[in-house]
């Protein structure tokens, strides 16, 4: 049965906002939307599904668009060329192992391992954690990431472009090149769901819940790779950092309380960590200065 014209009109906009987050800044999209169709009423075994469809087309859409921005090169010999097919073939192993996983777990058990991977992920890349760029980190976290999204919906986009953050890479790329791996990922978990016969979907449940979500998706990829080509991509670190941990937060206490409580622990949690993270920063910028100082005298 097709939901009312305000329901859809609702789905579109949740995929707009959701995709543009994700595109713009590498996260979020299966994240937020998840939970949010779960308040909604939808089941699990039409969300999941429902979520790594609209993606996947979105997100091969998206990629196409920061490709003819400039946002990322595709010179096979380039470095954006080798890590998008490396994070694809780890989205593909990781698919498979994924859905496995998910067809055997608990609904608790998965939110925990996502929310904590994202959360511990975020607090790194706000910190200014770095590690030296190696393939096998690269690997690690391409694999980590694909099983997230696939057991999920959501938990992908914190890990890869986190990641590559992380080791270096710079921030506009990394989103780059994880919209190219989470197209490859997105597609192989939901072909095994199909074929598995997890989520049978008919003409009126696709227009009720995934035509809805992928239309915004698609409208989100020109918008989002424009903001990007305007931002600059040392900005973007913290901003991926602070919401892949508001992202955690908030999905692992939703677990236990209501979402209102949930969003009331979050603020004060990730208050105290903003404080701390401000403290040590001047403390750091105070100590230099001393230092500075008595090397002058």
């Amino acid at each position: 049965m097709i939901p009312p014209l305000e329901i859809i009109v609702l789905l579109v906009m949740l995929g707009l906002l959701s995709k543009t987050l994700d595109s713009t800044l590498g996260l979020g999209y299966g994240t937020m939307l998840a939970p949010i169709l779960l308040l909604l009423g939808y089941s699990v075994t039409r969300v999941v599904p429902a979520v790594l469809l609209s993606e996947f087309l979105s997100a091969a859409i998206t990629a196409l668009f920061h490709r003819a921005m400039g946002n990322i090169a595709s010179d096979s010999e380039s470095r954006d060329f080798k890590v998008s097919t490396l994070l694809s073939v780890m989205g593909v192993l990781g698919g498979l192992a994924g859905v496995a996983i998910a067809f055997s777990s608990t609904d608790m058990f998965v939110t925990v391992y996502v929310s904590l991977t994202v959360i511990v992920t975020g607090l790194l890349v706000v910190r200014g954690f770095r590690w030296i760029f190696t393939w096998k980190r690269i690997t690690l976290f391409g694999f980590i990431a694909s099983l997230n999204k696939s057991i999920s919906g959501g938990g992908y986009g914190p890990i890869v472009a986190g990641g590559q953050i992380l080791t270096g890479r710079d921030g506009t790329k990394a989103i780059g090149t994880t919209a190219i791996a989470e197209a490859a990922t997105t597609a192989t978990s939901y072909i095994l769901y199909e074929v598995l016969g997890r989520t049978p979907v008919t003409v009126d449940t696709f227009l009720g819940l995934e035509g809805p979500l992928l239309l915004g998706a698609l409208l989100s990829a020109p918008i989002s790779a424009y903001i990007l080509k305007k931002v600059d991509p040392r900005r973007l670190i913290p901003i991926v950092g602070s919401a892949a941990v508001l992202l955690g937060l908030y999905t692992l206490m939703s677990t236990v309380f209501d979402s209102t409580i949930a969003t009331i622990i979050v603020l004060a949690i990730f208050s105290v960590l903003v404080l701390g993270l401000l403290l040590v920063r001047a403390n750091g910028s105070a100590h230099k200065q001393r230092r500075d100082k008595e090397e002058t005298q």
